[in-house]
C-alpha cells in the first residue's frame, strides 16, 4: 500500500502565497496543491496531519519556537478553520495528537502505523530527513519539486551540534554546519569534542531531545483520527460559494475521479 502524508500546516502556510484571489484564496491554493500531489504520487491512502502543542519540547526549552511571530490575520485563521472543516468531505484521514507536533505524528505514521507500507511525506520541513533512515519512507519537497536524499551523516547528531535557529533550538557555540558535518564523520573525534567541556554535552543532549521525533503511544486515548469520505455535493456547493470557477468548471470531472478512486481504497 502507498501512503501519502501531507504536512497540513506546512501546506497551509505555503498556500498564503499562491495564485488564488479573494476571501478564500488560501483554501483554493491548499486544495489545488493537495489534489496535485495526489495525482503526482497516486497513493492508496492520504493523511492530513495537524498540529498539537509540543509539551515535551517546551519542558526542555521554554523558548522553543519562541522567536516566531504569530500570524495575526483573522482571514488566515478563518480559512485554516475552513480547510480543516471541509477536509472531512474528502477521502482523507485527518490525524492529530494534542500533545505533540505534526512532525511527531508523521513519524508515528511512518514508523508505527504504516511500517510495512510505502510512505511519501509531502513537506518542505527538513526535519523529516531523519525519517529517511527507514527504507519505507521518502520525502517530497513540494517547493523544489523533487525527492530529498538521505543525509550523508547522522542527521539528528549533525543538527544537534549546530542547533536549529528556525525552532529556536540552541546548538554548541562556534559550531556551524560544516564543522558539525566534520565531527559527525568521525565518532571518536566527536566524543572527544563533547567530552572536553561538560556544557557542550549538555547543550548537545538538550538539542538532540528537541530535534529527535518523539515516540507516541499508539494506544493513547487522546488521538484525534477522523476518516473522511468524498462528498461531491457538499464540496461542489462549497467551491461554488467560494467562486472556485477553475475547479468546478471543466476540471471538475477529473477532481471527482481522483477523489472517488481514493474513496474506493478506504
Amino acid at each position: 500500500m502507498k501512503i501519502l502524508v501531507v504536512d497540513a500546516y506546512n501546506m497551509i502556510h505555503r498556500a498564503r502565497f499562491g495564485f488564488g484571489q479573494g476571501d478564500h484564496a488560501i483554501v483554493f491554493n491548499f486544495f489545488r496543491s493537495v489534489k496535485s500531489e495526489i495525482d503526482r504520487h497516486e497513493p492508496d491512502l492520504v493523511y492530513l496531519v495537524s498540529e498539537g502543542v509540543p509539551k515535551h519540547r517546551l519542558r526542555l526549552n521554554a523558548d522553543y519556537k519562541g522567536q516566531r511571530v504569530p500570524v495575526v490575520d483573522e482571514g488566515f485563521h478563518r480559512q485554516k478553520r475552513e480547510i480543516f472543516s471541509l477536509s472531512q468531505a474528502f477521502p482523507f484521514i485527518f490525524i492529530r495528537h494534542p500533545d505533540f507536533e505534526c512532525d511527531d505524528v508523521i513519524g508515528y505514521i511512518c514508523t508505527g502505523r504504516h511500517l510495512q507500507d510505502e510512505v511519501v511525506i509531502v513537506s518542505s520541513d527538513s526535519d523529516f530527513i531523519q525519517l529517511l533512515e527507514s527504507d519505507n519512507v521518502s520525502l517530497w519537497n513540494p517547493i523544489k519539486k523533487r525527492f530529498i536524499d538521505r543525509w550523508p551523516v547522522d542527521y539528528i547528531t549533525w543538527k544537534s551540534l549546530k542547533g536549529d535557529p528556525t525552532d529556536n533550538v540552541p546548538g554548541i557555540k562556534g559550531v556551524g554546519g560544516k564543522r558539525a558535518f566534520s565531527l559527525c564523520e568521525n565518532p571518536e573525534v566527536l566524543e572527544t569534542f563533547l567530552g572536553a567541556d561538560p556544557d557542550r554535552r549538555k547543550v548537545f543532549e538538550s538539542a538532540r531531545e528537541q530535534i529527535r521525533l518523539a515516540r507516541i503511544d499508539q494506544d493513547c486515548e487522546m488521538w484525534e483520527i477522523k476518516p473522511g469520505v468524498f462528498d461531491e455535493d457538499l464540496t461542489r456547493n462549497t467551491f461554488t460559494e467560494y467562486q472556485f470557477k477553475s475547479i468546478i468548471g471543466k476540471a471538475w470531472p477529473k477532481w471527482c475521479a481522483t477523489m472517488e478512486r481514493l474513496n474506493d481504497k478506504l
